[in-house]
């Protein structure tokens, strides 16, 4: 015959209460400190307007392949271009960079001009031109906050205006390659 255990004891329904209160108040106070989202969602716009930027780009170097002619006026806009058919803006300096985003994006979103790789990042979009012998470049960085270049981490796109094998960066590409770095 089988006994049965009347002193068998479990969990009264307030302590079970009690401790899924306690868990969901762990959850609500600890889980964003685990899970922070943001950086992939900063990532993830970086990646966005980097295929728009190259799709842009695509499409104006079709239009100068077309009409073999720079400057083109294209919608009330003078886009200058080199001679592979690639858009450098009509300066050769950060502002060009500028220009060529704006020229791209039909609602561009404001980008702040650097003049150099010291100067300093301001929240949102940032533009530097770098060029030497080896190389010519327009780089597009979003910044969450205002700072510095020096030690910049997050993901960032490069425009290649003209044939680059900077090595001291890892840029190596030809003109018109849209590359992104810090992935």
């Amino acid at each position: 015959m089988l006994k049965s255990n009347l002193n068998t004891k479990g969990f009264t329904l307030i302590e079970l209460v009690i401790v899924i209160v306690i868990l969901g108040i762990l959850a609500v106070t600890a889980a964003p400190r685990f899970i922070d989202l943001s950086g992939d969602a900063d990532d993830a716009v970086t990646h966005s307007m980097m295929g728009d930027f190259k799709s842009g780009l695509t499409l104006l170097h079709t239009k100068y392949q077309i009409r073999q002619t720079s400057p083109i006026s294209i919608n009330g806009q003078s886009v200058t271009f080199n001679s592979e058919g690639w858009p450098t803006g009509s300066t050769s300096n950060s502002a060009g960079c500028a220009e060529v985003w704006n020229q791209i994006f039909s609602d561009p979103q404001p980008v702040n001009v650097m003049n150099d790789f010291n100067s300093p990042l301001a929240k949102g979009w940032n533009t530097v031109y770098y060029a030497d012998a080896s190389a010519e470049v327009c780089a597009y960085l979003k910044s969450s906050a205002a700072g510095n270049l020096s030690g910049y981490t997050d993901p960032y796109f490069v425009y290649f205006i003209g044939d680059t094998n900077y090595a001291t960066y890892g840029y190596t590409g030809s003109p018109g390659d849209v590359k992104m770095y810090n992935l």
